[in-house]
């Protein structure tokens, strides 16, 4: 199944990464965390930067270093202390 296709996808890739459109994305109002690999060969962190930019001050972006799109397995411990970090950081006072 991930060999078919396979043309196809790099073709829906290249696409989504140069000319969606984020406008067309609602904007999140919550605290947002954006984690991206910095060596993602899937998504290009510039797409990161545009989302971030696109959702603006409730968004931050962390880029895990020599990591690519599957970062969650390529670097556990790291992405792990982010997230739990932005967990409980996020929480609102009297909760934490």
């Amino acid at each position: 199944m991930c060999r078919d296709y396979v043309q196809e996808k790099k073709e829906l890739i290249k696409a989504i990464a140069k000319d969606r459109n984020l406008s067309e994305l609602p904007k999140i109002s919550k605290p947002t965390l954006i984690i991206w690999g910095e060596q993602d060969l899937v998504f290009p962190l510039e797409l990161g930067h545009r989302l971030k930019r696109h959702l603006g001050d409730n968004a931050q972006i962390v880029v895990i270093k020599n990591a690519g799109h599957a970062f969650c397995a390529e670097k556990a411990k790291e992405f792990y202390n982010v997230l739990m970090s932005f967990l409980v950081d996020s929480k609102p006072p009297g909760q934490r």
